[in-house]
């Protein structure tokens, strides 16, 4: 099924090139100069190669390393319109999560291009990402290339999901590090993490309606994780597990008590990209002991 799948993907890519030929209708052409907001749009464009467009990236693009020695025109809710224009970009690109619109609308007024891409809520979304990127870049073979051995991936893991015979899922929480508000928040059961920990056979203790859930110590006593996953930033804020599990609420939970607590990095769950089937894996061993 899967395999249909990778290839009428692939398909769709050469069609959606014919089409429009180097990029979608709407999208004018990248030029030399971009600067990219969007920490999922830059990975894509470094797994197609097509670095090369980029000037700029926001604070949170950090992978793949590399993408390090690019100038950051700051934290994407926080931008200056100054920061970007300094950059004589040739476009803005983003996944549509940046701010204040006050800048995003200097910018345009300028005559920059504002180049908005769906950054996919599910794994057929994200797909279609590395199509339209593929297209606007005029990589489209890569982007094919790319989704081939993604998709294939995947396979795999939905294969190992079916194979796996769970007796009692583990309680897991996701906890991320709000950087703009220097608060930990917890991922709610919707959203590519959600979707991440159901394959690798976990369950969210936390539900919600897509909005992040602001943590306090008796939420988290209260939701009695069996393991916690941290994303990087507030992770190594305490730099070891054993200090993480002193944090009030954590240091009265099971995962706290069992020092069953993971730091990953927020790049790989809080988005789709070709890394994700080995997401899925590291987090089933984590569980499992797979």
């Amino acid at each position: 099924m899967r395999k249909t799948h990778v290839f009428a993907t692939f398909v769709a890519c050469m069609i959606f090139t014919d089409a429009f030929g180097a990029g979608a209708e709407t999208d004018p052409a990248p030029g030399d100069r971009v600067v990219c907001v969007s920490k999922q749009i830059n990975e894509f464009i470094f797994a197609i190669g097509a670095q090369d467009h980029l000037v700029a990236r926001d604070l949170t693009s950090v992978y793949p390393a590399e993408i390090i020695r690019w100038p950051s025109v700051g934290y994407h809710r926080a931008l200056s319109a100054e920061g970007i224009l300094s950059m004589r970009p040739s476009a803005l690109l983003t996944d549509g999560n940046l701010g204040p619109d006050e800048v995003v609308d200097r910018v345009r007024a300028v005559g920059v291009p504002v180049v908005t891409m769906d950054p996919g809520k599910t794994l057929e979304g994200a797909e279609q990402l590395m199509i339209r990127l593929g297209a606007y870049f005029s990589r489209e073979h890569e982007a094919g290339a790319v989704l081939a051995k993604w998709q294939a991936g995947m396979e795999e893991t939905i294969a190992a999901a079916g194979q796996r015979n769970v007796q009692k899922k583990l309680r897991v929480m996701f906890i991320h590090f709000g950087q703009i508000i220097n608060s930990y928040l917890g991922l709610p059961n919707d959203g590519p993490a959600q979707q991440i920990l159901e394959l690798a056979g976990g369950e969210n203790v936390l539900t919600g309606n897509g909005r992040m859930i602001r943590l306090t110590p008796e939420l988290i006593a209260a939701a009695a994780p069996d393991v916690i996953i941290a994303t990087d930033v507030g992770f190594d804020r305490y730099g070891s597990r054993e200090k993480f599990a002193e944090m009030p609420g954590i240091n009265l939970t099971p995962a706290g008590r069992d020092l069953r607590i993971y730091r990953i990095d927020e790049t790989e769950i809080m988005y789709f990209g070709p890394r994700t089937p080995l997401s899925v894996a590291k987090i089933a061993r984590w569980l499992h002991g797979e």
